[in-house]
């Protein structure tokens, strides 16, 4: 499996505050928030994923990832991208962060996913 590179909060810092200083918009597509909400969705997802698989090995189902799909969602505040969710080889993942089909953040996750980054958590802490 191709590892995902991980996230540079320190180039995502000195950009997000160069881009507010320089008056682009938080949200939105080309807002500076966005690539931390899609970097956390996924990473959240992903542990979905860890966790349903675990559950099936522990159950004697023979589960593994199978790939990964791709939607465009939209947020709340106006912007839009694409996030990547895994798939299983038996089709039995349901997300609960954004689940399937489901193509619009809702205000209360976008708002939650950023306090909790704005009280100092990791990614790790909050997926």
């Amino acid at each position: 499996m191709k590892e995902k590179a991980p996230f540079d909060f320190e180039r995502f810092k000195q950009e997000a505050m160069e881009g507010l200083y320089a008056g682009k918009k938080a949200g939105g597509t080309d807002g500076v928030f966005t690539p931390l909400m899609k970097h956390l969705l996924e990473s959240m997802l992903d542990g979905e994923l860890d966790n349903h698989l675990e559950e099936d090995k522990a159950s004697g189902v023979p589960n593994r990832r199978n790939g990964k799909g791709r939607k465009t969602v939209r947020s709340m505040g106006g912007g839009s991208f694409e996030l990547e969710t895994g798939r299983d080889r038996e089709g039995s993942f349901e997300p609960k962060i954004v689940p399937k089909r489901q193509l619009i953040i809702t205000e209360e996750l976008e708002g939650n996913v950023l306090s909790m980054y704005a009280r100092g958590m990791g990614t790790r802490a909050i997926s």
